[in-house]
């Protein structure tokens, strides 16, 4: 009976050596492939980088060498022994780096879904790691290799055993050195016993995948050898120790047999608990899960019972929050903006249902974000999100291009913020909100063109043409270069516009504007100064003879009529050239010769191009510098008269104020347009005189009017920019007393925009004492929309250009959106140049509360707008 027990004995401790060999086998298999999932993690984290790099956006050769500069670099601490870029389309090996001392023979190497390479050249076995990248359109297979050692081999292996790697029968590795001749010698799984050197081990082997090798599938083989232990029990302590488990286990049977039964009952039900509440995960507690819960418990008041009643609060509280965390991913799925979390290099983590509608990608878990990145932007996320990740900034907010899945070519506009999520000093993850902007940018860009282009024409307007000017002469001075000017005005297009219309004036002016552009090279600039004055700005020209032969194209344009409904027009102009540095040093002073030369060639019978430079010399007998000479004296002598035009209400139709115009009547020459003698007084210094003058008349004017009465007058820019405006402005005020709520300041766009923080300046001066400010020829042109809210102005005036088109669709559009402007910004509109009933009652619908024109009143001498207001009965006035 003792042998028996012995080799009972004996037999059992063989088993559990057995049943140790086969558990440290069955442990090392996860542990090996824990470590091939960490190897593949280095690989994504090395892959992530070669893709932010942006270095697969170059073309070759260029790609090449960077991608061989980074390699090189990284070489000691790469990680791995190879990469091979290739292309899956063909399997061309585009790019490859060995940091072993000899590139393996790579037959085999780039076989599909074989995540282990045996190489026959160096007797290596490889791990592979393979991604595909996206990158200048096209698609390129990243493929890391990782050699197996006897260092990985001995940190997976136990203590007191010895792992082993076999392809085959052929030895690999071991994890104590270089395999050793005694290795196994079969290719199955098997358990055996071996003497080896005099000591008597066991081996349990393992096949773990079947790798090619010379074209042949081998099986690759795990086997952990551990020598046998020896066991000699003593018979007497044996059947000693028999004896006494055998009557305490009988004791423990009667006297703990049915607490044991109930204890195990008690913990299924804990255990059938928690399976059931994983596995539905239920909005609320079960009967079910709660019987089970109540099973255990018992109300013992043991360990278990306070084990029972915590899990069902923790249940509760999961619950609670799985239902918080519902109803919040809802809400979310509400929002048009994406809501996503990315891992710092850029791989998706989680996303709300709007990200799958803006890209079109439904599984986040191969997604990231820098592949649905244009090119051109993707640097500049990186370099940003680079910022969050060094903790140089707590949050970014850019812009940048996207791609839906499967459009390349089909880019939107989207705005991201993004903000790092960290943790124990590491960044966890990023998270970010990106919205689809596509239409706000189109938006901005049409009102940026709108800023700085003519809404009739489509040409530049002043603002962009005075922009370019100055870096057409700034390049003129670097590079000893000439720049020429030239004020272009259409020869009778009046007569047009009073025959025929202004919407047939409108189309010839189209018209003219394409032919003009035949006659000017690329790098030119036409632009629609006003009315049917246009500029030409031609750079960069070598001589004065390059600026002839421009004139000479433009003047060839006059032999042709415009035919428009079948009715041919004469198509003549004058213009006048100047030359930048021979006529003019600066820009401003090229516009006043450029002007010069074009009031000389109008003088000379019309339909001409003359030089500044030609006329120079013998100009002060001619036309203009008579006109010159008189406007001097008509200003000195106060013989600019003040006329007045009324200001309508769109609503009650009453006179609620009226506009100061400047009028002037010489002897010989008769009636002088304003738009003569404005911009000589401008040129000659006589503009801030002559706006006294009829600053004066108009307030006497004033005091004869009714209460209500409102006056507008216009401010030049030299009259603005004086420091001491607004005390000139109030004492006369005073002397006249006049309240300054009274007044209308209108002041151009273009001045209240040419230099915003002194304009700024002196018109919140003017506002302080209670002058309203309004901006005159609102939409002929200003540097930006975003400055105008920062000039306090409490009125628009639509220019006349807007409201004679406002029946035409494009027409009515700009304007509705220049009315839009001034509601948000919080200013009233005045809507000039009303010419018939139709207008008026148009402009009054779309919310423009005051109107002036023809319709209503021409302009007239002080005496007649009197006897014209008494004339008027409010309930017969003209809406």
């Amino acid at each position: 009976m003792g042998i028996l027990m012995i080799l009972a004995y004996q037999q059992e401790a063989n088993k559990l050596d057995r049943e140790e060999l086969s558990g440290n086998l069955a442990h090392m298999v996860p542990r090996i492939k824990n470590q091939q999932e960490i190897w593949h993690d280095d690989a994504s984290q090395l892959f992530a980088i070669i893709k932010w790099s942006g270095m697969l956006n170059l073309n070759e050769p260029e790609r090449n060498a960077k991608l061989k500069s980074f390699f090189a670099a990284q070489a000691k601490d790469l990680g791995f022994e190879g990469v091979i870029i290739t292309d899956p389309a063909n399997g061309k090996v585009l790019f490859d780096f060995w940091s072993t001392a000899e590139r393996p023979e790579l037959a085999g190497a780039m076989e599909k879904n074989q995540p282990l390479w045996f190489s026959d050249l160096d007797t290596l076995l490889y791990m592979k790691a393979e991604m595909i990248s996206r990158a200048q359109g096209r698609n390129f297979r990243i493929i890391f290799f990782k050699s197996w050692d006897s260092a990985m081999l001995s940190r997976v292996s136990f203590p007191g055993t010895t792992a082993i790697i076999s392809l085959g029968t052929r030895p690999l590795l071991s994890s104590a050195g270089s395999p050793t001749p005694e290795v196994p010698q079969s290719a199955v799984e098997k358990y055996v016993q071996r003497v080896l050197g005099g000591i008597k081990y066991q081996e349990g082997s393992k096949i773990l995948a079947n790798v090619p090798a010379a074209g042949v599938p081998l099986p690759l083989v795990l086997t952990v050898r551990s020598p046998i232990k020896i066991h000699r029990p003593s018979p007497m302590v044996l059947t000693a120790s028999v004896g006494i488990i055998l009557m305490f286990g009988l004791i423990l049977f009667v006297v703990f047999g049915r607490w044991l039964r109930q204890l195990g009952t008690r913990l299924d039900g804990l255990t059938d608990a928690v399976m059931n509440f994983r596995n539905v995960q239920p909005s609320e507690i079960s009967n079910e899960i709660r019987s089970l819960v109540n099973l255990a418990d018992s109300d013992k008041g043991d360990q278990i019972s306070v084990m029972a009643r915590e899990l069902s609060n923790l249940m509760e509280s999961a619950i609670e929050r799985d239902t918080e965390q519902r109803a919040y991913l809802q809400t979310l799925d509400l929002l048009q903006d994406a809501v996503i979390e990315l891992a710092p290099d850029g791989r998706l983590l989680r996303a709300t249902s709007a990200w799958e509608d803006l890209t079109g990608i439904d599984d986040i878990a191969s997604c990231n974000i820098a592949d649905n990145i244009h090119a051109d932007d993707s640097a500049n996320l990186l370099e940003q999100i680079s910022a969050l990740i060094y903790q140089q900034k707590v949050q970014i907010h850019t812009r940048f291009r996207m791609f839906r899945e499967h459009e390349a070519e089909k880019y939107f506009w989207v705005e991201g913020r993004f903000a790092a999520i960290r943790g124990n000093n590491n960044i966890l993850s990023i998270r970010g909100v990106v919205r689809d902007t596509t239409t706000t940018y189109r938006q901005e860009r049409q009102i940026n063109h709108m800023a700085l282009h003519d809404a009739l024409t489509d040409l530049p307007n002043r603002v962009l043409l005075e922009d370019r000017m100055e870096s057409a002469i700034a390049r003129a001075t670097r590079n000893n270069l000439r720049v020429a000017l030239g004020f272009i005005d259409l020869d009778h297009f009046k007569q047009v516009n009073d025959n025929f219309g202004h919407k047939l004036g409108d189309r010839m002016l189209k018209e003219v504007t394409r032919r003009l552009l035949t006659a000017l090279r690329s790098s030119d600039t036409l632009s629609r100064w006003g009315g049917d004055e246009f500029v030409v700005l031609c750079p960069d020209l070598s001589s004065l003879e390059d600026a002839r032969d421009i004139t000479q194209k433009l003047s060839l344009l006059t032999s042709k009529y415009i035919k428009i409904d079948g009715t041919d027009f004469p198509f003549t102009f004058s213009a006048g050239f100047a030359v930048y540095p021979d006529d003019a040093g600066s820009s401003e002073m090229l516009l006043a010769q450029a002007d010069r030369a074009m009031f000389y060639a109008k003088s000379q019978g019309r339909n001409n191009i003359q030089f500044f430079n030609t006329i120079a010399g013998k100009e002060s007998g001619r036309l203009s510098f008579y006109i010159q000479s008189r406007l001097v004296q008509a200003v000195d002598l106060d013989h600019i008269q003040c006329w007045l035009q009324p200001i309508i209400s769109a609503q009650t139709g009453k006179v609620i104020g009226m506009e100061a115009l400047a009028r002037w009547h010489e002897p010989e020459q008769g009636w002088i347009p304003p738009s003569v003698f404005i911009p000589m007084a401008e040129s000659l210094g006589l503009i801030e005189k002559l706006g006294k003058s009829v600053w004066r008349q108009a307030l006497h004017a004033l005091t004869l009017m009714p209460d209500h009465h409102r006056l507008s007058v216009n401010l030049s820019k030299r009259q603005l920019f004086t420091n001491t405006i607004a005390q000139q402005l109030c004492d006369d005020l005073v002397q006249a007393n006049i309240n300054p709520d009274r007044i209308i300041l209108e002041i151009t766009e273009s001045i209240a925009l040419s230099d915003v923080a002194y304009a700024r300046e002196r018109i919140s001066e003017l506002d302080a004492q209670g002058f309203g400010i309004s901006i005159d020829d609102f939409g002929v042109g200003y540097s930006s929309l975003s400055q105008l809210h920062e000039i306090p102005a409490d009125e628009l005036k639509l220019d006349i250009s807007f409201v004679r088109r406002i029946h035409e669709a494009s027409g009515f559009s700009m304007t509705a959106a220049i009315i839009s402007i001034a509601k948000s910004l919080g200013m009233e509109c005045v809507g000039e140049g009303v010419e018939d009933a139709s207008t008026a009652a148009l402009l009054g619908s779309m919310g423009v509360e005051n109107l002036q024109g023809y319709h209503f009143a021409k302009p007239m001498p002080i005496d007649e707008y009197l006897l014209w207001l008494a004339a008027q009965v409010p309930e017969t006035s003209k809406k």
